[in-house]
Formats: structure tokens, C-alpha cells, sequence
């Protein structure tokens, strides 16, 4: 029998309590949370608090309905995580009902259905994101900036306006682009505040970063290779502008670096982050950028289990194959 205990995606088990995790999770993610209330305002702080307070009243009401949870079992942070996580992948003037909508699919379809905190297949946050970008396309476009983004303008979370041209990001200067300083998702934008919270989340061992990496890598690697095949010359400048405002970073540490939904081991996780690199940059011709971005991490959560499991099975014959060599 092995002795190597752990256990496979998506049902991860170490050392660290899930109330840590999550708990770590939601720290690192409140200097994203700041910037985007900072540029958006009122309207941003409002969609933030409805879908944590709504991801957490459907978790707790689904765990009574099923009898899943005790009374006194502990508080696992992990619907304040996900309702953060969700809102702050929307656009800044989304509506409260499309925002209930995105929750609801997340907690009840996404992470109930399928036992709950822990045993997550998919990313509860990605997934209900990415149903509302395909099920209402036109209630994800509300991006406000210049002279009509008012902080204090709240009737956006009720009433969807027409959707918004968002203007060309080269004519931005780069302390605007890693400051977050235009039009984009609520948290998506601040490159400085992204990296804060995946130090954060590395320091406090709450993240693997071999996913993460592996797919920054791979999409610098190929995104160059696309573009020439595409307009037949390279725009450094255009890759630059491309890795800080599509919102990769942003799944790179949050999405691809989750500790239930990625692979545990280095090998399995380093080609999944490399496999959700490869998809990003082939569907980004053919899909909405938020499609191209989210879709593929939902496809290597789903090869996760598979990934780790020949990860480890491999690993295995290289050590019973030393030790034949060596007797």
C-alpha cells in the first residue's frame, strides 16, 4: 500500500482546515475587492455584499433542506469566498437580478448538487459566471467609465442600460493598465493588488502555484505565435495590453491556484495549467473574451481527478523501476 496519503482532485485533504483556507482566500482577495469599490463605488460595494449575503443564505438554505449539516458544524468561509469571488468577475453595472441569477447556479446547480464544500468538480464561482456570460450575454456588458461612471449612480443595479463600447485599451498608459485604472470586471483589473493576494495565498501555503504558472507561461509563449498566424506580425505592446486587462491573471491566481477544483500533484498541475493556456489562446479568436478566459478553466476542472490519478500512477512505476535497478 502506498504511503503517499493524499488524496486526489477534487477531494483534497492536507494539513491545513478548510476554514483556513477559505478563510486566507477571502483576505487575499479584499485588496481586489477595495480597488474595485474605489473605482466603481457605491454600485460595486452593493453587488459585492448581495452576492456574498446571497451565496451564503442558498448554501445554508440547500444544507438544511438536505440535512447535510449539522448544527454545530464549523463555519468554512467558503460561501463568503465564492460570492466574493463572483462579484467581483462582473461587470461593474450588472444588474442585482442577473448577479442572483450567476449566485444561484453557482451554489445550487454548481456546488450543492455535488456534495457541497470540499467535493466541488467545477469552480462554483467560474461556473456561475460563465452561465450568465452564455445565457445573458447582453446583462454582461455593462462596463461605465469616464464621465458616465459616477460613483455614487446605483440605478445600474436595478435598470441594465445599453451596452457599453469599451474603448480601445492601447490609447491607456501602463501605470493605468497594473493600477486597474479602466474600464473592465469589478476585480479583474489591478495587476499590483492580483499579485498581493497570490503572494498572500503562497506565504500562507493556501495555494499551489504550479497551475498558475504554467499557464502565465504557456500564454506568453503562444499568445505571440497566434497573433502572427492571425494578422501576420507581433504587437508586444498588444500582448502586454492582452495579459493585463482579459482577466488571466486574475484566474490564474484565484481560479487555477483553488486547492479543490486544480490537481494536488506538480506534474498534473503544471499541464493543466499549460492545457487551460493552450485552450484559452485557441477559443480567443472564435468566443467572447470572458468565454475564451473562464470556459477552459471549467474543462481542466473537470480533467483534474484524471490528471492527478496518472500523475500518480506514474510516479509509482518510476519507483518500483529504481528499485529493480537497484537490486
Amino acid at each position: 500500500m502506498s504511503a503517499d496519503r493524499r488524496q486526489l482532485a477534487p477531494f483534497i485533504h492536507t494539513d491545513k482546515s478548510a476554514p483556513y483556507i477559505y478563510l486566507t482566500l477571502l483576505v487575499s482577495l479584499i485588496p481586489c475587492a477595495v480597488c474595485g469599490m474605489f473605482y466603481y463605488g457605491v454600485r460595486a460595494f452593493i453587488l459585492i455584499l448581495f452576492c456574498m449575503t446571497a451565496f451564503v443564505l442558498s448554501d445554508n438554505l440547500c444544507a438544511r433542506i438536505t440535512k447535510r449539516r449539522s448544527g454545530g458544524d464549523y463555519f468554512d468561509f467558503s460561501s463568503l469566498v465564492e460570492g466574493l469571488l463572483l462579484a467581483l468577475l462582473l461587470p461593474p453595472d450588472t444588474t442585482l437580478i442577473t448577479a442572483l441569477f450567476a449566485v444561484l447556479f453557482a451554489s445550487v446547480i454548481t456546488k450543492q448538487v455535488f456534495g457541497g464544500v470540499g467535493s466541488n468538480i467545477i469552480n462554483p464561482a467560474c461556473a456561475g459566471r460563465l452561465f450568465i456570460e452564455l445565457v445573458y450575454p447582453s446583462m454582461t456588458r455593462g462596463f461605465s467609465y469616464g464621465e458616465d461612471n459616477s460613483r455614487f449612480s446605483v440605478i445600474s443595479l436595478v435598470i441594465q442600460g445599453d451596452p457599453a463600447a469599451i474603448p480601445d485599451l492601447s490609447h491607456f498608459s501602463f501605470t493605468e493598465l497594473i493600477s486597474g485604472n479602466y474600464p473592465g470586471m469589478i476585480g479583474t483589473s489591478c495587476m499590483v493588488c492580483i499579485l498581493i493576494g497570490g503572494v498572500f495565498l503562497i506565504l500562507k501555503g493556501s495555494m499551489r502555484p504550479y497551475s498558475p504558472v504554467s499557464y502565465i507561461l504557456t500564454l506568453l509563449a503562444l499568445y505571440p505565435v497566434s497573433i502572427v498566424i492571425a494578422d501576420g506580425k507581433f504587437s508586444f505592446d498588444g500582448m502586454i495590453i492582452y495579459i493585463l486587462s482579459s482577466g488571466v491573471l486574475f484566474v490564474a491566481v484565484f481560479l487555477l491556484g483553488d486547492m479543490t477544483t486544480m490537481p494536488s500533484r506538480f506534474a498534473a498541475g503544471v499541464f493543466a495549467g499549460a492545457v487551460c493556456g493552450v485552450l484559452t489562446i485557441v477559443t480567443k479568436p472564435f468566443l467572447s473574451p470572458m468565454v475564451s478566459v473562464l470556459s477552459p478553466v471549467l474543462a481542466v476542472n473537470f480533467l483534474s481527478f484524471v490528471l492527478d490519478f496518472f500523475s500518480k500512477t506514474l510516479s509509482r512505476r518510476k519507483i518500483r523501476s529504481r528499485e529493480v535497478d537497484i537490486s
